[in-house]
């Protein structure tokens, strides 16, 4: 356990969260200031050392206010750790499971928007995101934020192809409406959920079942019509 522990000039709080790759704390800096430090499990980092680098040359190379920013590397005795910006907010997945909140079609709309935005500031610069999901998206009730870039990728030419995200965005956007629904009915969810049609024939293009999106701009186009 590093609770109350230094990690170089980083006193470490508490846990945020963990996952297969590593362990989230949050930390202060000398100053005060939160930050998060991004612990990779040392047996993880060994299998995946050909692309350990991925995730920091990517969010060296991003600026924006929803992204939180790579501020320092530490590989010291105590561990391999990212030096992260820490981003206000609770998971999707916090609120959806454990607070049992409830996300009204205005919660939805702001929320979809905003992860929209983001996601034309990451493919504007080549960034495929490829796990946007409901554990990665933050939000404080205002303004959300997009985390964990271990799996992000550049397009590279066309051979990561950022259909990816609008099917990870797809699927997101059911946890949301599902959150409401009330129905004892089993199947599908576009035989299910009660959706206008924009809202389901939207929904079955970002996930394959229609044909897809051209392009980012495409889908943030047709998102405000469709919500």
């Amino acid at each position: 356990m590093l609770f109350r522990r230094q990690v170089r000039e980083y006193t470490v709080i508490s846990k945020i969260g963990g996952g297969r790759y590593g362990v989230c704390y949050l930390a202060q800096d000398q100053t005060g200031r939160d930050v998060v430090l991004k612990r990779f499990r040392p047996r993880m980092l060994r299998k995946n050392q050909r692309n350990n680098y991925h995730e920091a040359v990517i969010l060296s190379n991003l600026q924006h206010g929803a992204i939180p920013e790579l501020l320092g590397v530490v590989n010291n005795r105590q561990g391999y750790f990212f030096i992260l910006e820490y981003k206000p907010g609770d998971s999707l997945e916090r609120q959806l499971f454990q607070q049992d909140r409830k996300f009204l079609d205005a919660d939805i709309f702001r929320i979809g928007s905003q992860i929209l935005d983001i996601l034309l500031y990451l493919h504007h610069h080549g960034v495929v995101h490829r796990d946007i999901s409901i554990a990665n998206v933050l939000d404080d009730g205002k303004q959300v934020s997009l985390i964990d870039f271990g799996l992000a990728r550049y397009m590279d030419s066309g051979r990561i192809d950022p259909a990816l995200d609008y099917s990870c965005f797809g699927n997101l956007l059911l946890y949301l409406l599902y959150s409401t629904y009330h129905g004892k009915e089993k199947g599908a969810w576009y035989r299910v959920l009660p959706l206008s049609q924009d809202k389901k024939y939207y929904l079955m293009r970002l996930m394959g079942l229609a044909p897809r999106f051209k392009s980012t701009e495409e889908v943030r186009a047709q998102f405000d019509s469709a919500f």
